[in-house]
């Protein structure tokens, strides 16, 4: 078995000279095993062995003497030993979680701190294919993903499992073979937990009725289903490259993304929503395909999802974006604001301020019509003389609406937005320039004809808002 491991350590370059190796050292037949193994593999393979043990204060006088055999094998062999306790009971019922659950966030945390304190460069568990087959049955009944199916990696990170190519069967056999003794664990013979009922019900059934190799077959589909997953993300990182652009928590993802096949669909929006969220908990198909639906619905339709997120059709882009209170509020107070824009005394005099965070400059010049009058994106010219109530710079309300025709036509703002495919979740923060409520500029976007430059303009009023925009060309 040992020239076994070893190959498939070396198959997945599990560790290289120089490191040490922590080793989750339970006291089970499965950890002593890989104990034996790695102690031996130490010199062919340039690496040295630690081991710890977590006492999770569950099983009593059990626990005690589990601990005190994985330190005592430890001393027996001369590998550094490290033992921690951890209140799993109380952890569990704090976090609202199962024993199971808190018994296996205690390990993982317990691992990462010793490692970081021992200075070993990778973790070592002792999972083999009878478990990856367990846990392959246990999420495929409960609904997952492809990754789901491929859970227990060989190689996740620093954490390494070299015992994925042999079963259950052949550790004992090992054991037995090298007369090495381990302590055996009693809640593994109950059916309390779910896993459990798997191990002792389901899998002896394939095991023994379908195929004495079910076990390895599904280990080594989880292997294959791993580099599809792998491919898979891979082909993910290259659509969101290609469809998908960041803002302050949210992404918006374009259209054409919905051309790819489903699967990949699918896979992006999970992207996103992982992004957004910082998890992947609690994000289901039914999640990622309510968004998906989205495509074929009309402009404005939502879906709210897990942690805050809501995902808006645009026009031409679907907007995935997570929800804050501080983000609502920024909206509202924004909603309520206004700045006069002065009118220079002089010619070629400068004002500047700053409105919602963008710097505002007014200029007064003389009027060279009918020349042309440059301007740019960000920067307009309006008739001084024009100004009846006085120009603001603010964001939209009731009753605003556009001159849009020389002889004086009107549209509602509302209209022209949506006209102009203006995402409807950014509409209430857009500037514009007014004058009751008449707009003469939607910045950004376009002007109205009020205030035109004309023929009879004795005073042009020159307005730049964002100094520095790369769009203001």
């Amino acid at each position: 078995m040992r020239e076994k491991v070893r190959a498939f350590m070396e198959q997945y370059h599990m560790v290289m000279a120089g490191e040490r190796v922590l080793l989750g050292l339970s006291g089970g037949a499965d950890s002593v095993c890989l104990f034996h193994l790695l102690r031996e593999l130490q010199e062919p393979l340039g690496f040295s062995l630690l081991a710890v043990h977590v006492n999770h204060n569950l099983r009593g006088a059990e626990a005690g003497r589990d601990a005190a055999f994985a330190e005592n094998l430890c001393r027996e062999y001369d590998v550094p030993f490290y033992l921690y306790s951890c209140p799993v009971e109380k952890i569990a019922k704090e976090k609202h979680l199962s024993t199971e659950e808190a018994g296996r966030a205690a390990r993982q945390e317990v691992f990462a701190a010793c490692a970081k304190e021992q200075r070993a460069v990778k973790i070592a568990l002792a999972h083999h294919q009878d478990d990856v087959a367990e846990t392959m049955l246990h999420h495929l009944a409960r609904g997952t993903s492809l990754a789901g199916l491929a859970s227990l990696r060989p190689v996740r990170g620093n954490v390494i499992r070299p015992l994925l190519c042999v079963g259950r069967k052949e550790i004992r056999q090992e054991l037995e073979s090298r007369k090495c003794s381990w302590c055996e664990d009693s809640t593994n013979a109950e059916d309390a937990y779910t896993r459990n009922g798997i191990r002792h019900h389901v899998l002896p059934y394939l095991t023994e009725e379908v195929n004495p190799r079910a076990a390895a077959h599904m280990a080594q589909t989880s292997l294959d289903l791993l580099e599809t997953e792998e491919y898979l993300e891979q082909q993910t990182d290259q659509l969101m490259e290609r469809y998908a652009s960041a803002e302050k928590n949210a992404v918006v993802l374009r259209d054409a993304v919905s051309s790819e096949a489903p699967l990949l669909q699918r896979y992006v929006i999970r992207r996103v929503l992982e992004q957004l969220a910082g998890k992947r908990k609690d994000l289901t198909r039914e999640h990622l395909e309510s968004v998906r639906e989205l495509f074929e619905k009309q402009v404005g339709k939502s879906v709210c999802l897990p942690y805050g997120i809501t995902a808006v059709r645009g026009y031409e882009t679907l907007r995935l974006e997570k929800q804050g209170v501080h983000l609502k509020e920024e909206r509202k107070r924004k909603s309520g604001e206004e700045v006069p824009i002065p009118v220079p005394a002089g010619w070629e005099e400068e004002k500047s301020l700053a409105f919602a965070e963008n710097p505002v400059t007014i200029v007064k010049k003389t009027s060279i019509f009918p020349e042309r009058i440059e301007e740019k994106k960000y920067t307009k010219c309006f008739d001084c003389d024009k100004i009846k109530d006085g120009l603001v710079l603010r964001t939209r309300r009731s009753g605003d609406y556009l001159r849009v025709t020389a002889k004086g036509g009107k549209k509602k703002l509302k209209d022209y937005m949506i006209d102009a495919k203006i995402p409807k979740e950014e509409r209430d923060s857009i500037l514009l320039l007014a004058d009751g409520p008449e707009i003469w500029w939607v910045v950004g976007y376009r002007r109205g004809e009020s205030g035109r430059v004309g023929e009879d303009t004795k005073a042009v009023l020159q307005i730049q808002i964002g100094v520095g925009k790369e769009e203001n060309r």
